[in-house]
């Protein structure tokens, strides 16, 4: 995958859950995450792991490679140096 971070994910999901006919609701429990997950996917807030990108690929049915190229998965934890002064003090030690 590109080291570029971007996520096509919050317009995909939503066109091929339609195409289906089904709710978010239904997606979820299908693929088993939640359905406050299914709504982090659509907010970029979280994306799913290939696990999961593989089970929602097979229930849109939908090559898997599509459905990787919707995304580059994030990086877990917050970027180096972020975070409230405090929090840099507290770090620095």
């Amino acid at each position: 995958m590109s080291e570029t971070d971007f996520s096509n994910l919050p317009y995909w999901l939503p066109r091929q859950v339609r195409k289906i006919g089904l709710t978010l609701e239904q997606v979820a429990h299908r693929i088993g995450v939640s359905r406050t997950m299914m709504y982090e996917y659509l907010q970029d807030a979280a994306r799913p792991s290939e696990q999961t990108m593989l089970k929602m690929c097979r229930l849109f049915k939908v090559p898997f490679e599509e459905g990787l190229s919707q995304y580059t998965p994030k990086r877990n934890g917050r970027p180096r140096g972020s975070g409230t002064k405090q929090e840099l003090k507290v770090r620095k030690r």
